[in-house]
């Protein structure tokens, strides 16, 4: 394993280790045991393929949730209530980083078509990203959907402080977008195609048709010292991960099926979702992606939706 200078300067410092951390430590008979985050739909857990493949290799899972978004998956590991964030939004985890949690990315993934969205009501007279002037957006603060927001004012060149951000996490945010309490949601897939059923919502504004690259993306982090300890751990469960996504790639009706044993979303929906087919490519974090979310946070940065700037390579780690 190779550890940033970051990491390596907390090894040095002995970075105080968190007291629930020990159900990670080996059981009887040299087992593991791995608490993993989980959000409202989750097929690796659903499916049981994904801890079937981890028990074989010693490893026991345990799943802590479920979650609505990034956020507090990555304030669940921080505080050692669990050991990995559940493979979300990059933007949080950079706000994470800044506001000093001591976690580091270990995974991360491109997506394909990328289809988070800012999503209008028929009836709200808003055609265009301009109408947006003097109305209030649903968004998570320092999540996917302030990125999109602050990208969509900004490529239309409408004053940010023309608009008003109304920061809520999606379950707050669908109802005060289907009852008009908001005019417009910056939203991601999955709740997204349930607005449009539900409510006729209408994309505005879409991430891959309307920006060049990607900024946010897809992520997993632990903790620092975590990553320290458990080398093999991580790369067995980001392994696991990635077989589940491949599979899910090839199989978007069957892995839609399972998901919605929790979500029980209207049929209409399911077949939007697996209509767009989706793939989503999940690595062990590497120069590549180094540069990717590098790239992401200083745009970021740069316009304020983190709080500062973030050198990247000094909060991942290398398995």
């Amino acid at each position: 394993m190779t550890l940033s200078r970051r990491n390596l300067l907390g090894a040095a410092l002995s970075l105080p280790v968190l007291a629930a951390c020990g159900s990670t430590a080996a059981e009887a008979g040299g087992r593991k045991k791995v608490r993993l985050t989980y959000g409202v739909i989750s097929v690796p857990k659903t499916r049981g393929v994904f801890e079937k493949t981890l028990k074989d290799q010693g490893i026991d899972v345990e799943w802590v949730g479920p979650f609505p978004n990034h956020a507090p998956t990555l304030q669940a590991v921080a505080t050692g209530t669990a050991d990995f964030s559940f493979g979300g939004s990059s933007t949080p985890a950079d706000q994470a980083l800044l506001s000093g949690n001591k976690l580091t990315y270990v995974a991360w993934a491109k997506t394909t078509p990328r289809l988070s969205s800012i999503l209008v009501l028929p009836n709200s007279g808003i055609t265009s990203v301009k109408d947006l002037a003097g109305r209030n957006v649903a968004v998570n603060k320092a999540g996917l959907g302030e990125f999109l927001l602050v990208a969509a004012l900004e490529k239309y060149g409408v004053p940010r402080e023309s608009v008003t951000f109304t920061y809520l996490n999606p379950p707050d945010a669908a109802p005060a977008f289907g009852s008009g309490k908001v005019d417009a949601w910056g939203i991601w897939s999955g709740p997204m195609e349930l607005a449009e059923v539900q409510y006729g919502a209408k994309r505005l504004f879409t991430d891959g048709k309307e920006l060049d690259r990607q900024i946010d993306f897809s992520t997993y982090l632990v903790r620092e010292d975590y990553a320290r300890k458990e080398a093999d751990t991580i790369r067995k469960v980001i392994a696991a991960y990635k077989a589940e996504a491949d599979w899910a790639n090839a199989n978007q009706a069957e892995a839609q099926k399972i998901g919605n044993e929790v979500s029980r979303y209207p049929q209409p929906v399911v077949d939007k979702i697996v209509e767009q087919n989706v793939q989503t490519t999940w690595s062990l974090i590497n120069d590549e992606g180094i540069a990717a979310l590098q790239a992401g946070a200083d745009w970021l940065s740069e316009r304020k939706v983190l709080s500062g700037k973030i050198d990247i390579a000094e909060h991942a780690v290398k398995l």
